[in-house]
């Protein structure tokens, strides 16, 4: 592979000549990019080899050798790279845990990602590196929360004892379906967390402002948490949500 002299340089020149000089998909990370998953920054431009024979790779690419079905690898923008799906399975394994739990909720709340697409994998490839942590974050997709944030405050209930909570009660208002993230039914008590990436997204910040309008205007109290609250602050956390449950 060589590139012209004078030929101007983009910013997606680098997966175009790694794929190309390897004859390999895009994977992990660099395909994570290209399909506009936000992800950590990384040095790196990962493929994926699809013979087992060695080659010489250009500098800055990281091969991985791992087995791809067929349907696994897609052409997206132009280019040879893993499917979505393949895609955050690999990079939920390869991050640090912190980041990978980040991904895993941008996964569940865009709906790329659902157990059972991981349960195949552990399945499907058993040994593989990677799994153990999938497994660790497997309960992120069957804990009812959306967010860690949310899943913080879970745990802070249930250490203080407190009891009558449901997580993601879908809740319908003008024709629409909300879901509430943390909801005590019998006392009409409305709990929303803010969590530590929400105020990235404004379409998210509008859609919650909608969401607790419509709440309070059907009857609902409503208290609002930020990361901050949860991560710094759980004895004021749970002293609102006992003084409003209380009265």
């Amino acid at each position: 592979m060589y590139r012209a002299a004078g030929a101007p340089w983009a910013a997606d020149s680098d997966a175009w000549f790694a794929v190309l000089a390897t004859n390999s998909p895009l994977s992990y990370l660099s395909a994570a990019r290209w399909w506009e998953v936000p992800v950590p920054d990384d040095p790196w431009v990962h493929v994926t080899r699809l013979e087992r024979r060695r080659l010489e790779w250009p500098p800055g690419v990281r091969i991985h050798r791992v087995a791809l079905a067929p349907e696994a690898v897609v052409e997206h923008r132009g280019l040879l790279v893993t499917n979505r799906t393949e895609t955050l399975l690999d990079c939920l394994g390869w991050l640090t845990l912190g980041a990978a739990r980040s991904l895993a909720d941008r996964a569940v709340q865009q709906r790329w990602l659902s157990t059972a697409d991981v349960d195949r994998r552990l399945e499907q490839q058993p040994g593989r590196w990677g799994n153990r942590q999938l497994k660790r974050l497997l309960r992120q997709f069957t804990d009812g929360a959306d967010a860690e944030s949310e899943r913080r405050l879970h745990r802070l209930l249930h250490g203080a004892g407190i009891t009558g909570w449901v997580a993601q009660l879908p809740f319908l208002a003008g024709g629409r379906r909300y879901y509430i993230d943390l909801a005590f039914p019998a006392a009409r008590l409305a709990i929303e967390v803010d969590g530590y990436e929400y105020h990235r997204g404004g379409s998210r910040f509008q859609d919650d402002r909608t969401k607790q309008n419509a709440l309070m205007a059907a009857g609902w109290r409503v208290l609002r948490f930020t990361w901050a609250d949860i991560e710094d602050r759980p004895g004021y956390v749970l002293g609102r949500i006992a003084e409003l449950l209380a009265s």
